[in-house]
């Protein structure tokens, strides 16, 4: 690749890849609905668990639920369980002899998704005896699995996206391109058939590999991000076995036995690539029908079997993946043998014709794709992202953002492709003469779009961490803020168009303990729809408890509330926070 060239690639990677790395906002798809003990209860008597349930199911068999007493020693007993057997449940045990004295709970579970969700509450048993030395939000962090295992989580779903397209654009490349060529070019590429086969055994074997371990890394990986632990306490067996029952491991599993089915196709690619390759029929059907499971599988373990309307969103993620894993593939397998096919070509014009029968027939197909991509594309980002804000303001967003200029940027390198330097390479074969400058053109062009294939699939790793901004408010909002030296934590429920009730709690923020204050104001506006501050009747429900029974939400759009909260007769605090109203 030539050095101005990468003097333009390069940065644009950095750029992009630093915007991804801006903070996005939170958001958790399970809501938390009820819990017992409640939060800041005072109870005469040592309860005999701690309970959390929730508004979806969760996966909870590897959740971390802890109790930690003041001095951030954990006393939960036993392993977690459901409540009553609702899958919606998570709970734990408490010993019989727990001592009088302030306790914290955190929870950390994983929705339907396959996102973690964590938060805590704490409680009393007779009395206090003493201030935790650490507030909820710092426990929860404690047991968080920090930034090393993300990103290695990252890297590994990278990995393994890479091996899906260079597994199904070696394929592709195998059955669409050299296969249809060889048949009426026999004579000329019958001899560089065995070498072409070999390499093609390589990349096979490589990507198969590759997947493989990829694989395998991502149910600890899981169980590491869900259980809030460090990677390699997520290798014990139990939490292994733990992760294959749910919903993405039983993914991850089903594609470990398909990169298994395709170790025939490895073992076999030499022969695959000769002109009797036909005999082979079954073995290319069965690895066809295996990659089909591999090009489904990031839909089954991602948003897309999940988020409504999944009858629209999942068939699209399918296509998606498919055209981007024949395309990404497709120019990958270019790059790595079609070179091995024309260098024993021995005369020049025998390389023209051979780079342009194959360039021709790859242009057509990835035509195709990008149509796909381009369509199934745009529906994902409506139904996903669904406004222009949320491009900038979400992680998701920018991640879907830059997949689109670097989509772009590919585009604009094939259609150059297509337009100049195949019909260059087109009037060089007709002359009957080398490729020359522009076979030397396309290989490099052919370059720098594997390497942006390779930055947007290591952007879709990323994006899949990600909750979608649409599920973001989704049924109940809720959330928590610091206001002065307390936390407020509030809930908007159906956070729907009409009224709303609204909970507000004021705990203090070390001991949990409800704040008495002297009165609770609370206010919406709708700034982009010009509705000025509408107030809402706030009643005490009990010791740091104020509910606003019927707040009128009438215009979809995120509304700013604000709380105003009154310690005292000269003390004032203003607490702001968006709800979304769908």
């Amino acid at each position: 690749m030539k050095p101005a060239r990468l003097q333009f690639i390069l940065p644009l990677i950095a750029a992009l890849i630093v915007i991804l790395a801006l903070p996005g906002s939170a958001s958790a798809h399970a809501v938390l609905e009820s819990s017992s003990p409640t939060r800041g209860q005072v109870l005469q008597h040592a309860p005999a668990k701690v309970t959390f349930e929730f508004n979806e199911p969760v996966e909870a068999s590897f959740g971390a639920l802890r109790v930690f007493d003041v001095e951030g020693e954990q006393v939960q007993s036993g392993d977690v369980f459901r409540p009553d057997d609702r899958d919606n449940g998570i709970g734990v045990a408490l010993p019989g002899d727990l001592a009088d004295g302030t306790y914290t709970a955190t929870y950390r579970a994983v929705s339907a998704d396959a996102h973690p969700v964590s938060g805590g509450l704490v409680f009393t048993v007779g009395k206090a005896g003493g201030v935790s030395g650490k507030t909820i939000s710092e426990l929860i962090a404690e047991s968080d699995s920090g930034p090393v295992t993300g990103v290695a989580f990252w890297f590994d779903r990278w990995i393994g996206f890479l091996a899906i397209a260079l597994a199904v654009g070696s394929l592709a490349f195998l059955v669409l391109l050299w296969m249809p060529i060889l048949s009426g070019r026999e004579e000329s590429l019958g001899p560089r058939a065995v070498d072409t086969g070999r390499r093609l055994r390589l990349v096979l074997g490589i990507s198969v590999a590759a997947g493989f371990l990829a694989t395998i890394f991502a149910i600890p990986f899981q169980g590491a991000i869900a259980a809030g632990t460090d990677f390699w306490s997520a290798f014990k067996p139990d939490v292994f076995r733990e992760v294959v029952d749910t919903r993405f491991g039983m993914v991850m599993v089903l594609r470990l036995l398909s990169w298994v089915c395709l170790i025939p196709l490895v073992v076999l690619a030499t022969r695959l690539a000769l002109p009797d390759a036909r005999r082979y029929a079954p073995t290319i059907l069965f690895s066809i029908i295996t990659a089909a499971f591999l090009i489904i599988s990031p839909g089954l373990a991602g948003h897309a079997s999940t988020q409504s309307p999944v009858w629209l969103l999942f068939p699209s993620d399918v296509l998606h993946v498919a055209a981007m894993s024949v395309w990404a593939g497709g120019l990958a397998a270019l790059i790595f043998l079609l070179p091995v096919t024309t260098r024993g070509l021995t005369s020049g014009e025998d390389r023209t014709s051979t780079l342009t029968d194959f360039l021709l027939r790859f242009s057509t197909i990835a035509l195709v794709c990008v149509i796909v991509i381009a369509a199934t594309g745009t529906i994902q980002s409506i139904v996903e992202v669904n406004s222009l804000t949320a491009f900038l303001d979400t992680a998701f967003g920018r991640a879907v953002l830059i997949k689109i200029v670097l989509f772009l940027a590919l585009v604009g390198l094939g259609a150059k492709n297509r337009r100049r330097i195949i019909p260059a390479l087109v009037e060089r074969r007709d002359r009957k003469e080398a490729p020359g400058g522009p076979g030397v053109r396309i290989r490099n062009n052919l370059r720098i779009e594997v390497v942006l294939v390779t930055v947007v699939l290591a952007v879709t790793a990323a994006l899949v961490s990600y909750p979608p901004p649409t599920t973001e408010g989704a049924g109940p909002v809720s959330g928590s803020m610091e206001v002065g030296a307390d936390l407020l934590e509030y809930t908007v429920d159906p956070a729907k168009v009409g009224n709303n009730e609204v909970h507000i709690y004021l705990f203090d923020n070390e001991t949990g303990a409800p704040v008495n204050i002297r009165s609770l104001g609370l206010s919406f506006s709708l700034p982009d729809s010009d509705i000025a501050s509408i107030e809402a009747d706030v009643r005490k429900s009990g010791p740091g408890h104020y509910v606003a029974p019927a707040a009128e939400l009438a215009v979809k759009g995120k509304w700013r509330a604000e709380a105003a909260v009154r310690f005292s007769r000269f003390e004032d605090e203003i607490a702001e926070f968006e709800v979304p109203v769908k």
